[in-house]
């Protein structure tokens, strides 16, 4: 039996700005909206053929996981997917690439681990997994299957990036950002910044340019009575007397004294939020100048195509850092490789795991016969020893470690008695 018989109920649907154009992305809802609308509409239970299910949104990337019944072909899984929600219909129409069994384990490991991210090495997405996981978990689409694959997944980003070169002076999506600025001549981030947008992604930006020096931020709301993110919201608790709000509608109007080295777009929103004009109109009250970086990351995009035909040295966009992130990438490329065999070392680990979790009988047959004694045998003399109870829970763990060990020390021997001496490892 091999990884992918164990795993082929597993598939993951990926759009990425790396096999698909950005416009393809550009309709796909932060993960924050997309969970909060499936609570809201009361769909939080899967249909019929889907065990469980993860939506996962970020800047450059949309994507779902998911595990079926056994023995769903494709046609019939997409179907399925479909049926869960309108956003899954869109990725399916749109080609999303699909991976199945262990190519679906070693994608979403590499994912994890910042290998497919435009800064390669980033650290943000393992995070981002961990929230939308959590999310999943909320409306009941986590089963115990995907609970134990997503487990192996984040300690095994943990092992790439302790033993890889892929965590030294790793890259951010801002590094990147910052090294095109200097690229091109534009004024450094530091001192003062309008960041237009109160999400995840502001919130990242806010930290990244504070420590880069940037002391006054002024920052751009559609409706300030409205919830913003919660990290936002933390970090403008933390430093009150940092950050300036105001709404959309002042900043077109320009009823704000402020003046800033950049502008920087990161909203959820649908509609570009600012055009040529407003560039213009913040450069001629000089609130910005000809020099200053104007930075879109959001998705889609919230700066309109005017400005990039008038400001297009100053607009640094998601689709402008491809170029820097194809560079990284092959500068570090050895880092990139040298993670292979570590997600083909985490692949077979847990094939072995799930072979153990569908054969539990033998298993514990196989310990209980290498054991010296049985687990009513040490409650016996832990009786007999008059040992008070804090002691007799520390034998009781002792035993379970020894337990685990044997596990650990047999597991080939377990294996064979599992699968017999014809057993084929994974590929």
């Amino acid at each position: 039996m091999d990884a992918n018989a164990l795993l082929e109920n597993f598939r993951g649907y990926s759009l990425s700005i790396a096999t698909h154009p950005l416009t393809a992305l550009a309709e796909f809802p932060d993960s924050r909206t997309f969970y909060s609308g499936i609570g809201e509409a009361g769909k939080t239970t899967l249909p019929a053929g889907v065990r469980s299910a993860l939506y996962m949104a970020t800047c450059n990337r949309i994507e779902v996981y998911a595990e079926f019944e056994d023995g769903m072909g494709d046609a019939a899984a997409e179907d399925a997917l479909r049926a869960i929600s309108p956003v899954f219909d869109a990725m399916v129409f749109k080609d999303a690439h699909c991976f199945q069994g262990k190519a679906m384990l070693e994608h979403l490991i590499a994912v994890a681990s910042g290998l497919k991210s435009l800064a390669l090495g980033e650290t943000q997405i393992a995070g981002q997994i961990k929230r939308d996981m959590a999310h999943a978990q909320s409306a009941g689409w986590l089963s115990a299957g995907m609970q134990t694959l997503l487990k192996k997944v984040l300690e095994t980003q943990k092992k790439i990036r302790s033993n890889t070169g892929i965590s030294e002076n790793s890259y951010s999506l801002m590094t990147l950002v910052d090294n095109l600025i200097a690229e091109r001549g534009l004024n450094p981030i530091d001192d003062a910044l309008i960041l237009i947008g109160a999400s995840e992604m502001s919130a990242k930006v806010a930290r990244f340019a504070m420590r880069r020096g940037v002391n006054k931020f002024l920052l751009v709301r559609k409706d300030l009575a409205r919830a913003m993110n919660a990290e936002m919201r933390s970090l403008i608790d933390s430093y009150p007397q940092v950050f300036s709000q105001i709404t959309q509608d002042d900043f077109h109007a320009l009823r704000f004294n402020f003046s800033a080295n950049a502008v920087i777009l990161a909203s959820s929103v649908s509609d570009p939020l600012m055009g040529a004009a407003d560039c213009e109109r913040l450069i001629a009250a000089k609130v910005i100048d000809t020099n200053a970086a104007i930075v879109d990351l959001s998705l889609p995009a919230n700066a309109g195509e005017d400005v990039a035909e008038r400001y297009g040295r100053q607009l640094i966009s998601l689709a402008s850092l491809q170029q820097l992130s194809d560079a990284a990438r092959a500068e570090r490329a050895a880092s990139a490789a040298s993670a292979a065999p570590i997600i083909r070392r985490a692949i077979y680990q847990l094939w072995l795991d799930l072979l153990y979790r569908e054969n539990t009988g033998v298993v514990q047959s196989y310990l209980n016969d290498k054991s010296t004694q049985s687990e009513a045998e040490w409650q016996r003399l832990a009786a007999e020893a008059a040992l008070n109870e804090k002691q007799k829970r520390i034998m009781y763990d002792f035993i379970k470690k020894e337990q685990r060990r044997a596990l650990a020390s047999h597991r080939e021997m377990i294996l064979d008695l599992i699968a017999g001496s014809t057993a084929e490892r994974p590929g």
